[in-house]
């Protein structure tokens, strides 16, 4: 009986360490984030190259942070403070970033496709060449952010504040612009193929812009500039309006927009 309870009870010991061993390896194997890089981040440090992946961090104060090269891919960053932390070429796709605090963060040649950035605050912050395909961002504000070669195919902008922006060679193409604000904006050789920008105010400067199939209705190009844009057609901008100060490829027109009521 004795050598019985033995054997079971080293049985047990041996399947105990197998599942722990066996969760390890899935944990691994699925991109945990590693404990000993969530108590540095938490304990007030810098943490660039840190694997944070799938970490729970809502709200957290990261301002100024060093977090160059992190992996914070499918974090829940929700209503974070990062204002002026540094996250180039980091990994923040699928991340939850909604109304997080990014103004003036660096996040040149960051990975943030799928992320949602839904009210976020991204004012002046920098995100040349960053992946922004298929990101969430309605009624984020990106006032004079500067975005220049950042792929934003297919993202979601309705609502979305992008006054004084820079998105010179910016890829827009399928994005939802609709409602958008881009005043004073440049999106100079940007492509705006088959996006909604219907009920969006474009006065914005757009030279060798690509306008194919995009949709205008009612936008607004008042004092916009498009001399050179590419793939407008009359059809489209019967569906917007402008003034006597917008500047159209030759041969076509766009009527005046209607005095808005107070």
């Amino acid at each position: 009986m004795r050598r019985e309870r033995a054997v079971r009870g080293t049985v047990s010991v041996r399947f105990r360490l197998l599942l722990i061993s066996s969760l390890a390896w899935f944990s691994a194997g699925a991109g945990a984030f590693d404990p000993a890089d969530l108590a540095r981040l938490e304990g007030g440090q810098g943490c660039a190259g840190c694997n944070l992946s799938a970490a729970r961090l809502i709200g957290i104060e990261l301002a100024r942070r060093e977090l160059a090269g992190a992996d914070f891919s499918r974090a829940d960053l929700s209503g974070a403070d990062l204002s002026g932390a540094r996250l180039a070429i980091s990994n923040l796709s699928k991340a939850d970033l909604s109304g997080a605090d990014l103004t003036g963060a660096d996040l040149s040649d960051a990975n943030l496709a799928g992320a949602n950035l839904d009210r976020a605050s991204l004012v002046r912050a920098r995100l040349n060449r960053a992946d922004l395909a298929g990101a969430q961002m309605n009624r984020a504000v990106l006032r004079g952010a500067s975005l220049s070669y950042a792929s934003l195919s297919g993202a979601l902008l309705a609502g979305a504040d992008l006054g004084n922006a820079v998105l010179s060679d910016v890829n827009l193409s399928q994005a939802n612009l609709s409602g958008a604000d881009l005043t004073g904006a440049q999106l100079i050789g940007a492509d705006l193929s088959r996006s909604d920008l219907s009920g969006a105010t474009l006065r914005a400067f757009m030279p060798r812009a690509d306008f194919t199939g995009a949709r205008l209705t009612g936008t607004d190009l008042t004092d916009a500039f498009l001399s050179g844009a590419t793939g407008l057609t009359q059809t489209q901008l019967d569906h917007a309006c402008g003034d006597g100060e917008t500047k159209l490829p030759g041969g076509l027109t766009v009527g005046p927009c209607l005095a808005k009521r107070d």
